[in-house]
């Protein structure tokens, strides 16, 4: 009982993060598959260098859980502090320089066509620009995630998605007083609706209402032991997205070697943005056991910790039979919702019918792994 009311606002706000771009392409859709290939490769490049904020919210969430668990107010503060701290000095010095002056060339090396790689680019850029948001947005998830207060951070994502469909809609059309920018009009939505989510995440995290109590000035504190700490334990599974994103990238580039590579991307696209859904309840779980098993640590609780990583294997197997009978029985009808292209439909079909069978296995290996960590 306690890891489902942990992990049901986890699994409702990591949709509701995959939203985002499922709202992106299916906005841009109607533009054509090119339109839809050019945010999907955009999108894969962008996770690829965007891994450091796995690193330094999921080592930020196990030491706000141990804090938590053992009482210890102040220490929640200082590690939630260090936390947003390194968001910001990643985000700055490290991320968004970086997808400046990559993003062209990452989007060329991975074979993307001359009409994919120009919207793809301004996409970036535009992303780029706004990465200090999205990852310090990841980064409050994490501490609430820690502290055990899930719904706050699912209330955070719902108006940041509602905010992110309005300003996709009036910059993607041109609607009213706004330019028609299309691909571009998306990413900028996008980084708006994140932008006043950071704002919010601040107030959460300075309030009284809220058991954690941060103070501003502590973000820039030199703390290296601390800092240290958080990466080292947050590494691994930086590590395990950098292989994850860095395969996923290679088989776009093997896709692109195919004669109608643009809807090929597309279907891929469109396929994986969905499979996402079901990637990110295993991710819930992920966290959530993360988060129990922290927490039982804390309070000195072996057997509870052990008890509480195995239930959440448990139930994120038998959750995933219900996406992955989804997935078998409405493959047409999924792709559909993104696009009237019969031969990315056609395509789209047997991707889901594949990977349905994995599902299962997959989030159980999720769950174990947020145990273990």
């Amino acid at each position: 009982v306690l890891v489902w009311a942990l992990v049901w606002p986890m699994i409702l706000t990591n949709l509701l993060n995959v939203a985002v771009g499922i709202v992106d392409l299916k906005m841009v859709g109607s533009l054509g598959p090119e339109a839809i290939a050019s945010v999907g490769v955009a999108r894969h490049v962008m996770m690829l260098l965007m891994v450091v904020t796995i690193a330094i919210s999921g080592g930020g969430s196990v030491l706000v859980a141990h804090a938590h668990g053992a009482g210890d107010r102040r220490r929640v503060g200082q590690v939630a502090a260090k936390c947003m701290g390194l968001m910001l000095f990643a985000s700055l010095l490290l991320v968004t320089p970086t997808g400046l002056l990559l993003a062209r060339p990452m989007l060329l090396l991975l074979g993307a066509k001359p009409e994919v790689v120009g919207p793809g680019t301004r996409y970036l850029h535009i992303l780029f620009c706004g990465a200090v948001f999205h990852m310090s947005n990841m980064g409050v998830s994490g501490i609430l995630l820690g502290v055990g207060r899930t719904k706050v951070s699912l209330c955070l994502l719902v108006s940041v998605n509602l905010l992110n469909i309005c300003f996709n809609y009036l910059l993607i059309y041109g609607v009213g007083p706004f330019p028609e920018m299309g691909v571009a009009g998306a990413a900028l939505g996008t980084v708006l609706a994140r932008g006043l989510g950071f704002a919010a995440s601040v107030w959460i995290l300075t309030s009284r209402r809220f058991p954690i109590q941060v103070r501003l000035r502590e973000w820039w504190s030199a703390d290296l032991a601390l800092a240290r700490r958080i990466l080292r334990l947050g590494g691994p599974r930086s590590l395990q997205g950098v292989v994850r994103n860095f395969s996923r990238l290679m088989t776009i580039r093997i896709i692109t070697l195919l004669p109608d590579s643009t809807r090929a991307v597309s279907t891929y696209t469109v396929a994986m943005q969905t499979r996402m859904v079901s990637s990110f309840i295993g991710l819930a779980f992920m966290s959530a056991a993360m988060s129990r098993v922290g927490q039982n640590l804390g309070k000195g609780d072996q057997q509870a910790a052990e008890h509480s990583g195995w239930i959440s294997a448990a139930i994120a197997a038998a959750l995933m039979v219900v996406v992955a009978a989804v997935f078998l029985l409405f493959p047409a009808q999924i792709m559909g919702f993104f696009t009237d292209d019969k031969e990315v439909i056609r395509l789209g079909q047997a991707f889901f019918v594949i990977v349905a069978l994995t599902e299962p296995v997959m989030a159980f290996a999720f769950a174990l792994g947020g145990a273990l960590r």
